[in-house]
């Protein structure tokens, strides 16, 4: 299946833009040749040649290129490739455990109609997902005041739950998709030769639904990652964030700023200020924007692969 999708052009191009994305996010210090640390640090005022100041932050595009800085002087640029990968992995590992989950359960007992499950997507089904993730997830961070934990531990709580959201439709979906599969004449056929379940899952049921996990695994990956941006505009972010305190003591600001790098974070902490510094906005999404495009490349390449092998 790889060697003949690599022929879609759509596929390759989609691919290619993701894996590029993710490669640069872990070595662009090397690549470009700069201190992780310090590209990282904040700005707080730009000078002229006499060492007068010129611009207070936040500084645009044009002032400090190529992205300008977010709203405490820290470059967009190194910001958003070194959380590429953030973004991208926790969208990978979330798409991957919400099929291998819901696959999981199907294949444990296929004759299964689920009906709990499905009259779970059916009563959540007009209630949008963000809503159910921010109601699960400020549980959570309500809790955290209570009963502090390890920001290893608190993302993979947060992605759980995530995961567990996503995994009732696809359990819906898989039910039919694994009985049409077991209901074919060699499948049948194949049991009644005296075959175990796990040879003809492996043999059989799997290469079947291979396209299709393929196809819904780059569709729950955009879903992720357009979940991520809404959560992120609600101020929960993925890894827990920190209060900080800015300003003098008379008149303190208080500031939340989240603990990983991932972008929806920065769209969470910026989007108040659309009209004073809209790159602080535009540029994560766009980021976000054409990250979902490169998905749906792939998803239209596989869609062309599955299109010509069928007829």
């Amino acid at each position: 299946m790889i060697l003949k999708l690599i022929r879609q052009p759509q596929f390759i191009i989609g691919l290619l833009f993701i894996l590029s994305l993710l490669v640069f996010s872990f070595t662009w210090p090397n690549v470009l040749e700069v201190d992780k640390a310090e590209s990282l640090e904040k700005i707080d005022f730009l000078y002229d040649d006499d060492g007068n100041i010129t611009a207070f932050i936040p500084f645009s595009p044009s002032q400090v290129p190529p992205f300008g800085t977010d709203l405490y002087g820290k470059q967009l640029f190194y910001q958003i490739i070194d959380g590429a990968k953030y973004t991208i992995l926790i969208a990978v590992g979330i798409a991957f455990f919400r099929i291998f989950i819901s696959v999981g359960i199907v294949l444990i007992n296929p004759k299964s109609n689920f009906t709990f499950l499905n009259d779970i997507v059916q009563a959540t089904l007009y209630i949008p997902t963000t809503i159910l993730a921010y109601l699960f997830l400020t549980s959570l961070t309500m809790r955290l005041n209570f009963a502090p934990m390890s920001s290893m531990k608190l993302i993979m709580i947060q992605c759980l739950i995530l995961i567990g959201i996503g995994v009732p439709p696809l359990v819906s979906t898989f039910t039919k998709e694994i009985k049409t599969i077991l209901n074919k004449d060699y499948i049948i056929n194949t049991f009644a030769m005296g075959s175990g379940k796990t040879y003809v899952y492996y043999k059989h049921v799997l290469p079947e639904l291979l396209t299709k996990l393929t196809l819904l695994f780059a569709q729950q990956m955009i879903q992720t990652l357009i979940l991520l941006a809404h959560l992120g505009v609600l101020a929960i972010f993925i890894g827990g964030s920190e209060t900080l305190v800015l300003g003098d003591h008379l008149d303190p600001i208080l500031v939340i700023i989240p603990l990983a790098g991932e972008w929806a974070g920065i769209i969470g902490t910026s989007y108040t200020k659309l009209q004073a510094a809209p790159w602080i906005i535009l540029i994560p999404l766009a980021f976000f924007a054409v990250t979902i495009l490169a998905l749906n490349l792939i998803i239209n390449g596989i869609k062309n692969y599955a299109d010509i092998y069928k007829s």
